[in-house]
């Protein structure tokens, strides 16, 4: 398989995925604004491919994603396409998918982690270390892992309880009104359960790691 041939694919690949995170949006915001965020995506990636730089194309996720958990937030709050309630049934859905792809990652990191030096059992992390055994993958492990990991699950947990708690702001005689309504969503809910486990897991691995006790 030729350089370009790869190169298109990793093209295809990253855009699908890129469209997947757009189902975060309302869908009227998506339909007026999606094909313009999806060509923006697509020119940038483009961009950072020709420069060859592994680090410009994770620095591009970074700004993606966390780009888009806080616009799509703010979108759904202020009403901007509100949609009907089989809509906002199918978007909850597709919400709780996400969410579910987003923590598979960091749950085999910690799952293989547990496994192996609570239990001695490395048939999980044995294949990751050796991966990462070649110092160029470790650095670049090392460098994105925090950063996919707690931002990934930070964006299941922020989404899903959209979800789960349903706002709205409104304006009423001047006064701004807000309104939360809690809905029980099973999916959704397992998703921000399992992504807050992870998290403080995770934050308190990096702690431990990381704090040195001084007399």
């Amino acid at each position: 398989m030729s350089r370009s041939d790869n190169h298109d694919r990793a093209v295809c690949a990253s855009e699908r995925v890129y469209q997947a995170l757009l189902a975060a949006y309302p869908r009227e915001f998506r339909r007026e604004y999606g094909p313009q965020m999806l060509q923006v995506f697509r020119d940038l990636y483009r961009q950072e491919r020709r420069k060859n730089e592994k680090i410009g194309l994770v620095k591009l996720w970074i700004r993606t994603t966390l780009d888009l958990a806080t616009t799509a937030v703010v979108a759904r709050i202020s009403g901007i396409g509100r949609s009907d309630s089989e809509e906002v049934g199918v978007n909850d859905y597709k919400l709780a998918g996400l969410g579910f792809a987003l923590l598979l990652a960091p749950l085999f990191f910690v799952s293989a982690s547990l496994l192996k030096y609570g239990f001695g059992i490395g048939f999980l992390f044995d294949p990751l270390e050796y991966f990462l055994s070649e110092p160029g993958r470790r650095y670049i492990f090392n460098l994105i892992s925090p950063i996919a990991f707690l931002g990934g699950l930070g964006f299941a947990v922020a989404a899903n309880l959209y979800a789960v708690l349903r706002l709205s702001v409104d304006r009423e005689d001047g006064v701004v009104v807000s309104t939360v309504r809690l809905e029980v969503k099973f999916a959704n809910i397992a998703v921000i359960l399992v992504s807050s486990a992870l998290l403080v897991i995770l934050v308190g691995y990096a702690f431990l790691e990381n704090f040195t006790y001084r007399y």
